[in-house]
């Protein structure tokens, strides 16, 4: 009987420590999630503020925003990561630049 009781104790704590982790990991994604959307918004509102100082023509600024606009919710929509991946920034397999990188023919 104690051998039972240990068990079903031992799956208790594993699975309590399971749905701990998971409340904690989907709080922490939540969190990253607005942060991310405040900073996709700041990026929007230093491109407006490009145009009205004539950096950019309204054109330019109007192309740039739609790319970037385009390009967060492909990131949103993926669900592997927000900017897990992203090409040209050192964690790539090495294949297209010898020597720099993670090369596999070392």
């Amino acid at each position: 009987m104690s051998k039972k009781l240990m068990v079903s104790l031992l799956v208790a704590v594993v699975a309590v420590t399971l749905l701990v982790s998971v409340a904690a990991a989907q709080e922490n994604d939540s969190t990253l999630e607005s942060l991310y959307e405040q900073m996709h918004e700041l990026r929007r509102q230093v491109i407006e503020r490009q145009v009205e100082l004539g950096v950019f023509s309204a054109e330019e600024g109007d192309e740039r925003l739609e790319f970037m606009d385009q390009r967060f919710e492909e990131r949103r929509e993926s669900g592997s990561g927000w900017f897990s991946g992203m090409h040209g920034w050192r964690w790539g397999s090495g294949d297209s630049a010898r020597g720099y990188g993670h090369c596999r023919n070392y």
